[in-house]
């Protein structure tokens, strides 16, 4: 198996674009993509895979054993395997604003990472969240059981019941307000209420993956 071969299984299992898989590794799009046009992971390129994806052969990245990794699947017997990682919405992002979701909003993405403690991961668009949380990040969330759960320096995703969402810090949270308040990181975006009852979720933004152009 040659290189290209190998960075295309990583890739498929880790993020799934080359972008996605770049930002993970602490590295470039263009990096991977001239890997991949050389045919050839460089020492250095090794060394950034092993130490992101601890999991992955140093051994196997360099030619000198068949499996990336303990418990490996060929290619042949991966085609029936459940897919792993979580779900990544590529066509529902978490607006820094609002963004109204369709029935179009369906994906069969997932991004694996190790260790992330994540129920799904979103692209960002908008600049409310700026300089924190940029356009073109993506943001891995993790669903709230209770408004009593909310503290007022994290980031949430809100879902209404008008199916809107909104990327945003929630203050000012009071068992007894009907309202939550929610606040932009870009001073240029105005603070402004939502009623509790008009929330269907909330999301807890636990991870931040940006790429590097």
């Amino acid at each position: 198996m040659n290189a290209k071969e190998k960075l295309k299984i990583l890739i498929s299992q880790y993020g799934g674009t080359q972008k996605i898989f770049a930002s993970i590794i602490g590295t470039t799009q263009p990096t991977i993509a001239n890997w991949m046009a050389q045919n050839q992971i460089p020492a250095g390129g090794v060394a950034k895979i092993c130490r992101a994806l601890p999991d992955v052969s140093f051994e196997w990245l360099t030619g000198q054993e068949e499996s990336p990794r303990r418990g490996y699947q060929e290619e042949t017997a991966r085609e029936t395997a459940p897919l792993t990682g979580q779900p990544y919405y590529s066509r529902m992002p978490a607006s820094a604003g609002q963004l109204e979701m369709g029935d179009e909003d369906i994906t069969t993405e997932r991004i694996a990472i190790p260790g992330a403690n994540v129920d799904a991961y979103f692209p960002v668009v908008g600049n409310s969240m700026d300089p924190t949380i940029q356009s073109g990040d993506i943001v891995g969330i993790r669903k709230l059981d209770s408004f009593a759960r909310i503290r007022p320096n994290d980031i949430y995703l809100i879902f209404t019941r008008d199916n809107e969402r909104m990327l945003k810090r929630i203050k000012g949270v009071n068992a007894e307000s009907p309202n939550l308040t929610l606040y932009s990181d870009n001073p240029a975006y105005e603070p402004f209420n939502v009623l509790k009852e008009q929330i269907a979720a909330v999301y807890k933004a636990v991870m931040l993956i940006r790429c590097l152009e």
